[in-house]
């Protein structure tokens, strides 16, 4: 004997009034899900561990959403290289599986990029991963994509350098007074310098910056190339393996690349100004204090809004 099986209810799909209000189901802004594993495929082909935060707003009327739709989308990422198109695509066919119930989108993919670095003097070279993060908001009428790149550096706070200045000026004029002053040549004060100096050291910090680019319609992701500019911009990028005339050579330029988090943020606006493609920017600083038992935090932004 066989059975036909009905079609099973779509209860999301439910128009009826809410129990407890005895009217329509209200309007919500934002209905979906976040951290969902996948993977994307990048320009070069590699296929890289994500995460992903998807929603989409939910009219009156309406009980829910369809989620196993905008999952099967995403589930299909690492079929072809992601690019600035191909997530405008994506953002378009995600606003459509929901047929009327929905006009706008946010969407949040996370993910590492892996490049390799070399040291600034040595043959020395290792892995860094870079945290980056694509955003795609708004609607069909327009969606916006906007580039989040995570950089750490080292930064020496100029005040902690002003004083270890002071205070060995201090320490050698003590020692110059105690000396002959007819043998106290520049042989001698090099080598007071090298074994018998006491030195108070400037204190420096591991640093991060946030940088987010909402990009124009035409804009290349280039996320390398950006990196790299960011990272000659600051001078003092955190480094992987290294020998010993890497970590003078990195030393070197703490002491010449004094910042406070101030100062971070203005050379790194500076360098969002100069990229190609970028509409808008917001350059978030933290650093991570070694004096202190908090952090220091400087943003700068323009034409930042969300619309």
């Amino acid at each position: 004997m066989n059975l036909t099986v009905p079609p099973l209810p779509d209860v999301a799909a439910g128009r009826e009034p809410e129990p407890s209000q005895g009217k329509p189901y209200r309007a919500l802004q934002r209905v979906g899900m976040q951290g969902i594993a996948t993977r994307l495929q990048w320009a070069d082909g590699a296929r890289l561990p994500a995460t992903a935060d998807v929603s989409v707003d939910l009219a009156t009327g309406q009980r829910g959403i369809h989620m196993s739709r905008l999952y099967r989308l995403l589930d299909r990422l690492d079929e072809s290289p992601v690019t600035p198109e191909r997530l405008d695509a994506l953002g378009h066919a995600l606003l459509d599986s929901q047929q009327d119930t929905s006009q706008r989108l946010y969407l949040a993919l996370r993910f590492a990029l892996p490049l390799r670095r070399r040291a600034l003097l040595s043959d020395a070279s290792g892995w860094r991963h870079y945290p980056l993060t694509l955003t795609l908001e708004g609607s069909h009428e327009g969606l916006t994509q906007t580039l989040t790149l995570e950089l750490d550096y080292s930064s020496t706070c100029p005040c902690s350098t002003a004083l270890a200045r002071h205070a060995m000026s201090r320490d050698w004029r003590h020692w110059a007074e105690e000396q002959n002053t007819e043998t106290l040549d520049a042989e001698a004060v090099a080598e007071w310098i090298e074994h018998s100096g006491s030195f108070p050291t400037p204190h420096s910090q591991r640093s991060r910056a946030v940088i987010a680019l909402r990009l124009t319609a035409d804009a290349a992701y280039a996320p390398e190339a950006r990196l790299d500019a960011f990272e000659q911009t600051l001078q003092t990028p955190v480094q992987t393996l290294v020998k010993r005339v890497d970590e003078q050579a990195f030393a070197e330029r703490n002491g010449a690349n004094l910042m406070f988090c101030e100062d971070a943020a203005r050379r790194l606006a500076a360098q969002c100004e100069a990229q190609a493609g970028v509409a808008g920017y917001r350059v978030d600083i933290t650093h991570a204090e070694s004096l202190h038992a908090h952090d220091a935090v400087a943003r700068a932004e323009r034409d930042f809004e969300v619309r």
